[in-house]
């Protein structure tokens, strides 16, 4: 067996630069297909029984993701979310009195820091910051990831990724929230790109005094299209939660996976 040496090692940060900067190449021309004879209208109109099955199959899949939570889980009297506060005897988001008491509309925060690393060269140092707002259940939600790459002949590559989203809690209550929005995805490096991002996500209390999160972002960024997912699960005390995790981000050409640790603030 021969073993691949440090310098032929695959630059992880650079493939993500080159996914998102450079055109993928384009297909050779297929041949036209040859023109199909055209069916009597009688044969559309027995098609329309399983055309409809079809769309409302469809359209079950894609509807599930949102109305099975809101079904489920949604209070709607439940208008703000909170951390938990271990010396309460019942599990329940924490009632925050630093914007009870300045507002007088509901209003909540969290905002983290973590490390990750993937054991292979590649550091991630990211924080996060979502503020929900009592209009219509959104939130405001961004992002920063800053990537650091030991390379094989000696130095360091770096690069930035991050979004910007607007999302809706359709579903909430003290014990969990479910979330969904859109937004921008950006890359900050000697060449900057933006694409879109649609992200899916929810919080829940598991058990005292035990939070689990996770999220997908869906979307593009330059000229390659992205797919993140992280998941983590902490423990609070008070309005501070430890927590460690994992993130997979794919783009295009490049994969790359961490391993996590990080600080959550509440309030």
């Amino acid at each position: 067996m021969v073993l691949a040496s440090p310098a032929a090692r695959a630059q992880k940060l650079e493939q993500i630069r080159q996914s998102v900067h450079t055109a993928p190449p384009s297909d050779p021309p297929s041949e036209t297909p040859s023109k199909k004879p055209r069916r009597s209208d009688s044969s559309y109109a027995n098609d329309d029984p399983l055309s409809e099955l079809a769309g409302m199959v469809v359209w079950s899949v894609v509807a599930a993701p949102y109305y099975l939570p809101y079904h489920i889980f949604d209070d709607p009297f439940c208008n703000r979310f909170g951390s938990y506060c271990q010396q309460r005897d019942e599990i329940h988001w924490k009632d925050t009195e630093w914007f009870y008491n300045s507002t007088s509309y509901v209003a909540s925060a969290r905002a983290q820091v973590d490390y990750g690393t993937n054991f292979d060269g590649i550091q991630l140092v990211g924080s996060k910051l979502q503020v929900d707002l009592p209009i219509l259940r959104t939130t405001l939600d961004a992002s920063v990831n800053n990537y650091f790459e030991e390379l094989p002949g000696g130095g360091h590559d770096q690069l930035t990724l991050g979004d910007a989203n607007l999302v809706w809690r359709f579903a909430q209550s003290d014990r969990t929230v479910w979330r969904s929005g859109l937004g921008v995805n950006w890359l900050a490096d000697s060449h900057n790109d933006i694409g879109f991002n649609f992200t899916y996500g929810f919080d829940a209390l598991v058990i005292e005094p035990l939070a689990f999160s996770t999220e997908i972002d869906l979307g593009t960024l330059g000229h390659s299209n992205l797919f993140r997912s992280r998941t983590t699960l902490g423990a609070q005390w008070r309005d501070w939660e430890v927590y460690t995790g994992f993130e997979y981000l794919h783009l295009r050409s490049a994969d790359l996976s961490n391993m996590l640790l990080g600080v959550r603030y509440w309030w």
